[in-house]
């Protein structure tokens, strides 16, 4: 992306076109700027069951300085989604202020707030919104602008709609965090789930000798994208099949990662997503243990990595099933049930 200061008109390109629907000042310092009056979006006013999510039709948001407007085609469905939805998860949420959930989108740039010269009206992009004030269960969606990267070139924007909160996590955590390496034996608990399978892809692209879990239905789908070899934790122990490994990248929490911690290597690491590791049990047991924390700071540089991999054919998201958006509460169930393979997504736009 050019990094040269944008002029007006490139901006607001449709400033002064005189339509029928207008909104002014849609961007910082744009008045006039041809875009819809409302949208669709899902909305929340309260916590609970899927009852609680609601089609409705609101005012379309406004970026300010350093955001881009993003006119969504599709919309990444992940856990955090149904449980802010059933609890809030730190999120204060009422009449008052109703939440529209999702943090994953793929679509075309639409507008853009002051100073931001990266991007331009047309951009094809994913992003990451978990800094956003609002998600993207809707027609448009804010981003920073330091959350977005381009869409994979060859990809549908379903496909790439499952792919920032997902790619972003395995990257922080098993590229970064768990600082997976050539030659290392690597194993992914929940290897055929949205984080686990694009964990399985990164850790074999980065030379690495991967094991997975998975139940038997999707043995051939995991060994399809990279696994050496896949273990059906449902007809056997996993502690009976793996010894020494390097680096454990665990996706399901609970029991199955307190049994991890056994077959670590001494001197070797667990990375989780699932929770948080006992620390005293790693201590004693010699390996080095790191759980999920909360995400501060730009996604960018972690989703252009993610998406370089994607264009060098590397990596790819299965979508296991497309839902519109009016049955955003149908996805969000299907994915509570935790036997997804790959990602849910919701198609926005046709």
């Amino acid at each position: 992306m050019s990094e040269r200061r944008m002029s007006r008109e490139e901006r607001c390109p449709a400033a002064g076109l005189g339509l029928a629907l207008l909104v002014a000042a849609t961007t910082v310092g744009c008045a006039n700027l041809a875009v819809p009056a409302d949208m669709r979006a899902v909305r929340m006013a309260t916590t609970g069951g899927p009852d609680v999510l609601r089609v409705e039709r609101v005012a379309v948001p406004v970026p300010r300085a350093g955001e881009v407007r993003i006119r969504v085609r599709a919309a990444g469905v992940n856990p955090v989604d149904w449980k802010i939805r059933e609890t809030g998860y730190g999120r204060k949420i009422d009449a008052a202020a109703p939440w529209i959930p999702g943090f994953d989108v793929a679509g075309t740039i639409d507008a853009v707030g002051e100073g931001v010269t990266t991007w331009r009206r047309g951009d094809a992009v994913v992003a990451a919104l978990q800094r956003s004030a609002q998600g993207g269960y809707a027609e448009y969606a804010i981003a920073s602008a330091d959350d977005v990267a381009p869409k994979p070139v060859a990809w549908s924007f379903e496909s790439a709609a499952g792919l920032p909160t997902a790619g972003i996590t395995v990257w922080r955590y098993l590229v970064v965090t768990g600082a997976v390496a050539r030659d290392e034996r690597v194993l992914v608990q929940g290897g055929a789930g949205g984080v686990g399978s694009i964990a399985v892809q990164v850790a074999k692209a980065r030379g690495a000798h991967v094991k997975a879990t998975a139940s038997a239905r999707n043995r051939a789908y995991v060994e399809s994208i990279g696994a050496d070899e896949v273990i059906d934790y449902r007809a056997v122990r996993f502690e009976e099949r793996v010894a020494d490994v390097d680096l454990v990248f665990d996706t399901v929490g609970g029991e199955t990662l307190a049994r991890s911690l056994a077959v670590v290597r001494r001197g070797g690491r667990l990375v989780t997503i699932a929770g948080r590791p006992d620390l005293q049990a790693c201590e004693t047991a010699g390996i080095v243990c790191a759980g999920a924390v909360a995400s501060q700071g730009p996604f960018g540089d972690a989703l252009r990595e993610i998406v370089a991999l994607a264009d060098a054919g590397r990596l790819a998201v299965h979508v296991d099933r497309v839902f519109p958006l009016e049955q955003a509460a149908r996805a969000q169930e299907l994915n509570r049930e935790g036997h997804t393979r790959g990602k849910i997504v919701l198609r926005v736009r046709p």
